[in-house]
């Protein structure tokens, strides 16, 4: 009987006409609305008068088509509620995304939109209906309120599309391009990073050079995290010009040219090989060489060892590991497709580290 009175108690507290939801602050409810997918944030302007208008509030927008029913329902939205849209707002950051194909002047509006609104983070992942040489509107780089800019783009014949040779975005802090193509600056040499002063972290994934350009340089002197994903072509060279840089990913064909300056900073490295199509290539020496005075800690996967074994068992190859007179940590993932046992990968840790002071070695197996 007593549990039935509490009950019954709280269901009458809890039903008593009043909107509580309602009655908190715009700001706790944008909060809210912020962490929706921006087509139901715009939803709650049915559920009441005091719901009509706060949606219009929202500095930060997540535009993708998969939340709607076709690509004209989701144009229609982008257009209604940000490009033709008459009232002044503010937009702190935008996330948009279409799997399929979308026309370039859509694109092209939004970027006009989002550059005249001074957006401070944005994130684009497009395919486009044009042919090779798009280049991305030069107003995307030459916004001087970025801080974040993620951006994949292609065309529709798979084809990557043009950045332009130089990149403004004076206070842009992290980039991660995708899918794009660098065009030479100077000579046969790309350097589209020089100019963004500000940047810190920088991610280059699946970009390749334009026809003519073999070198990508790049030359910054605040980055101090760079990480380069399946990038170029196995006959171009990548030049490090950054005295800052802290920490280095490399994930890549293995016969790559790199060439770097001085990296008094660089402390945590990490290298994924994807081929081993040219075993005997000292090409692995020559870049742990460049990275390995002040490296603290540092990742191999196992083709990467294998590489490093057959130039161990190979007398026309052979050539005396770097010193790793810092290393703290070395960490080595085997993975399934690695033709070396056990002992194998143990032995070339072994050899890699024969001159350097004993760091702590930990051999993380997923081939069980």
């Amino acid at each position: 009987m007593k549990m039935k009175k509490r009950q019954m108690k709280s269901e009458k507290d809890g039903n008593d006409g009043k909107d509580r939801l309602s009655d908190l602050p715009d700001g706790v409810l944008l909060y809210i609305m912020k962490l929706m997918k921006t087509k139901h944030a715009v939803r709650t302007s049915v559920l009441s008068k005091r719901w009509k208008d706060l949606w219009k509030g929202l500095t930060d927008y997540t535009l993708h088509s998969q939340d709607f029913i076709s690509l004209s329902r989701f144009k229609e939205f982008v257009y209604w509620i940000l490009i033709d849209r008459v009232h002044p707002f503010t937009l702190h950051s935008l996330d948009f995304s279409r799997h399929g194909c979308i026309g370039h002047y859509f694109l092209c509006r939004i970027i006009q939109c989002v550059a005249a609104h001074n957006v401070q983070k944005l994130t684009i992942h497009v395919n486009l209906d044009v042919m090779d040489d798009f280049e991305l509107p030069i107003n995307l780089f030459n916004c001087e309120s970025l801080t974040l800019l993620k951006l994949s783009a292609q065309s529709i014949t798979r084809m990557m599309v043009k950045c332009p040779k130089s990149l403004g975005l004076p206070v842009l802090k992290t980039l991660h391009l995708m899918n794009v193509t660098f065009t030479a600056t100077y000579d046969d040499c790309a350097d589209p990073f020089s100019t963004c002063d500000m940047l810190s972290t920088l991610i280059i994934d699946h970009c390749a050079l334009r026809r003519g350009t073999t070198v990508l340089r790049i030359s910054n002197s605040n980055l101090s995290s760079l990480t380069i994903l399946d990038t170029l072509e196995p006959a171009h060279k990548i030049e490090l010009a950054t005295p800052n840089l802290s920490s280095l990913t490399i994930r890549s064909d293995p016969i790559r040219q790199l060439t770097a300056c001085n990296l008094p900073f660089l402390e945590e490295v990490n290298i994924t090989c994807r081929y081993t199509n040219m075993p005997n290539n000292p090409f692995i020496f020559t870049w742990l060489q460049l990275l390995a005075d002040n490296v603290k800690i540092m990742t191999l996967c196992s083709r990467t060892l294998e590489i490093i074994h057959n130039l161990s068992t190979h007398d026309s190859t052979k050539a005396q590991p770097p010193c790793f007179g810092k290393l703290k940590s070395l960490k080595v993932y085997a993975y399934p497709y690695t033709k070396l046992s056990d002992d194998g990968i143990s032995s070339t840790v072994a050899y890699l580290l024969q001159n350097s002071p004993q760091p702590s070695v930990v051999i993380i197996n997923h081939r069980k």
